[in-house]
């Protein structure tokens, strides 16, 4: 595998990324502040994901949680989203004593796929490129950041009697990862291609979410980092 990119410094982008994006960066200058404004064709990302083939960008993956879970995470990597993994850190979280058998049970109960809210948030890990994201758009990341369990516990419906304990517990936390877009579906938002080029031009709002299906293994999982909570 070649060296990995950082979307926030182009010195780490390969020559050949680098000259792609610095000639539609030279067009497109000035025509807009928005990243996803830049007037680049959709076409083009497929074509230009494939000159990322044997890199991997860093991204980062915004949660909340416990001590032992960070030893989980070392372990096992960034899974994606099902209801065995929120059951494991139900029972997990129960086993160290840090909620009540009676607490455990609820959230269990509780969760998007026993209630059949699961759908557009199952088989995927949420990440975001660039690490300025959070500083410039805190609320994109907050409810992650503030709820233990994610979009997996406080977006049920079931979840509102206990979101307040949700959000006593563990910590604020970045988890710093190396993903590639070698498989398409792996999605991005907005296009990879125009994040690249936003961040050439340093537009204010550069970043994405990137909603990558598959999970992350050990490996690549590089840091995790406490975080302070900041509002919009």
């Amino acid at each position: 595998m070649r060296p990995l990119i950082d979307i926030d410094d182009a010195t780490t982008w390969p020559p050949h990324i680098y000259r792609i994006v610095s000639t539609w960066a030279a067009e497109f200058a000035g025509k807009t502040s928005y990243t996803n404004d830049l007037p680049l064709r959709i076409e083009l990302e497929a074509r230009f994901r494939d000159q990322l083939a044997g890199y991997r960008l860093r991204a980062y993956h915004y949660t909340r949680l416990l001590p032992h879970e960070r030893a989980m995470i070392f372990d096992q990597g960034l899974r994606m989203l099902s209801a065995d993994l929120l059951e494991q850190r139900i029972d997990a979280a129960q086993a160290v004593g840090v909620i009540s058998t009676a607490e455990a049970e609820c959230f269990h109960k509780g969760h998007v796929f026993a209630t059949g809210e699961q759908e557009h948030r199952e088989g995927q890990v949420c990440l975001v490129l660039s690490e300025l994201r959070y500083e410039r758009d805190p609320g994109a990341c907050l409810p992650l950041l503030k709820s233990w369990g994610g979009e997996g516990l406080y977006c049920s419906s079931r979840s509102v009697p206990f979101r307040a304990r949700l959000e006593s517990l563990g910590s604020p936390t970045r988890v710093t990862a190396q993903i590639d877009f070698a498989d398409r579906k792996h999605a991005v938002y907005p296009s990879l291609h125009k994040v690249f080029v936003g961040s050439l031009l340093r537009l204010h709002d550069v970043g994405a979410d990137v909603f990558y299906r598959a999970s992350i293994p050990p490996e690549h999982v590089q840091r995790i980092d406490e975080v302070l909570l900041l509002t919009p």
